[in-house]
Order: C-alpha cells, then structure tokens, then sequence
C-alpha cells in the first residue's frame, strides 16, 4: 500500500513492442491515481517514466516515439512494465544484458515486475523466472517452454503471480492483472472503480483466473488436463470423446478418477463451471439473464435457471438483487 505522495512507474521502450500493451495498464493506472487523489484529499502523483536502453526503439504500428531516460539514470521505482512484443526478437539477447541487469536490480530494490505477452522472455533472460511460474502469449508457448525449461511455465493460465513477479498472456490479460495491482498499490475501493470504468463486463476476477504459488492441487495430472480443456472450452456442450482423448483415458476411467479427485462428474464440473462465469456476470454487468445464459452455453434462461438454483441455492435474478443490494450498500457511503 502507497505511503508517500508519488508512486513511481518504469515503462520499458523496446523494439517491436505493441503499444496497445501498454496504453491500457497505463489509462488505469491514471484513472486510479486521480481517483485514490480524490477520494483521501491526498496529493499523490503519478511519475510514468519511459526507459530506454538504446537510441532507435522502433514499436510496431509506424509510430515514431522519442527515447526515453537511459537505464543508469533510474533511482527508485514502484513498477515496472515491460510490454509485449511482435513474435519475439528478444530470442538472441544474452542475460548480461544491460537490460536485464537493470531488472535484476530494479527488482532487487522492491519493485513490482509485470510482463505482457512475449515481454515473459525478457523476465526469463534476466533470471527473474528461474523456478517460478509463468505464463506468455498462446503462439508462443511452445518456444517459451524451449528456451527456458528452468521456468514452471503454466500454459492454462493467463495470469501468473510468483511474489512480486506478475506474467499476462495477452493485452487483455494485462488490464485484468492491472485491477489486482492497483488494489495491491492503493486498496479495493480504488480497483473496484477503476474495474468499473474499464468493461467489468468483459473480464473476470484476478482470483479466480490467476496461478498463484502455493494454491491446492491434486496430483492426478490426467485429470488436471482434463480439467484445464473444460477451463478453455467452457462455453461448448460437453464432449466425453474429446476430453477422454486429452486426458489419455478411457471415458470410463476418466469419470472414475475425474469424481475421485473432484467430488463431481465431468459433466457437473462443466456445468457449475459455467455457473460460476454466471454469477460473475450476474454481478458485475447490466447483461440481461437470457444474455448470460447464451454466452454461458446454456440453451436457454430456463435451464441456466434451474441449473444456477440447484448449484447457488437462489435465482439468478434474485442473486443479481441480493448482491446489487450489497455492492449499493457499499458505495452509497461515499
């Protein structure tokens, strides 16, 4: 939490790094001040700093952009962000690196790191990775998991979370994991305005997408992988044949062993699955029931209806009621 009047953010200029990458974490984050400004009569500032470790950084998009402040001219900083980048031409950098050394000590001093996408490859080649877990862009993956085998990398999650080392998948992953940092640096008031002037529609909780060190997990791998398919495929009827296939079982043995270690058959797991992306929605967006219903996969707002009830033991709409009422609660006393 900021105790100070400045919070300090070291953005990173490199070649053929996506601007879009960036301009969203750093929307939120001004969004974040001036409201935390507002709300405490405080006078906290925002430094965004652009750092630079070479003359001629070149982003995709044709846009000309100034470099920024050399690598040795930066002191104290709260976060850095490192952006993602057009399939990787970070593949040749060494870890001697000037700018993977002022990562290590940007690090070293406190500071929270978060990468984008391929941005994942510059944390690794500074050795920030070395035994946590990770995550990168879907496309590269494969490559990832080549060049540093020493990096738990976790494929079927978009976010990672290995103390003050934070990985996005995507551009769009990178604002959910922006929500999670602003209430870290500031506090749940302050990321729950921002989330909602951001589309809350369109994201889900950092908590519920995040791999965080540490979490519970059965050792049945087979299962796992069945488990992680339904997290990517929530939205399709289920198929017995195909998540059999991905688990290397037989559907027998995969109902078998996926109730075993879950308490539930697939075909429950799935549907409490996307109950669960639901309620998310039936919380956070203005979506009408029959809209979530469809976008949940179900067939209509019927059986998203009886299926939500007998899981959450209320309506969907009298859930929508009850947790309006809290949340209007909540903010009403401001």
């Amino acid at each position: 939490m900021l105790n100070r009047s400045d919070f300090h953010v070291s953005v990173l200029q490199l070649d053929q790094m996506l601007l879009s990458s960036l301009a969203m974490p750093l929307e939120m984050l001004h969004a974040a001040v001036s409201y935390h400004r507002t709300k405490s009569r405080s006078r906290l500032s925002l430094n965004v700093e652009s750092v630079s470790a070479a003359v001629g950084c070149q982003p995709i998009g044709g846009l000309n952009i100034v470099s920024g402040t050399p690598l040795a001219d930066v002191g104290k900083t709260d976060l850095v962000i490192v952006p993602a980048m057009w399939r990787n031409p970070l593949r040749k950098l060494d870890s001697s690196d000037s700018v993977c050394e002022w990562l290590r000590q940007r690090y070293s001093g406190g500071a929270a790191v978060m990468s984008i996408g391929t941005g994942a490859w510059l944390l690794a080649k500074a050795g920030l990775l070395n035994g946590q877990a990770a995550t990168t862009h879907w496309h590269a993956l494969d490559a990832f998991a080549h060049d540093f085998p020493d990096v738990r990398l976790q494929r079927d999650h978009l976010l990672t979370q290995a103390g003050r080392i934070y990985c996005a998948a995507s551009i769009n992953s990178g604002a959910d994991l922006m929500i999670h940092l602003i209430g870290t640096f500031f506090n749940n008031e302050t990321a729950a305005y921002v989330e909602r002037q951001f589309s809350p529609e369109a994201r889900m909780s950092f908590d519920k997408r995040v791999f965080t060190e540490g979490a519970p997990q059965h050792a049945d791998e087979a299962i796992a992988l069945a488990q992680s398919w339904l997290h990517q495929h929530w939205q399709e009827p289920l198929s017995m044949d195909r998540v059999s296939e991905i688990a290397g079982l037989s559907p027998r043995q995969l109902s078998r062993r996926f109730k075993k270690v879950t308490g539930e058959s697939p075909g429950q797991y799935l549907l409490h699955l996307k109950c669960r992306f639901g309620k998310e929605w039936l919380k956070n967006s203005d979506l009408s029931i029959a809209e979530i219903a469809q976008m949940c996969g179900f067939s209509d707002a019927s059986h998203f209806g009886r299926i939500f009830r007998r899981w959450q033991g209320v309506a969907p709409s009298d859930y929508r009621r009850a947790v309006r009422a809290k949340l209007f609660s909540v903010n009403s006393q401001f």
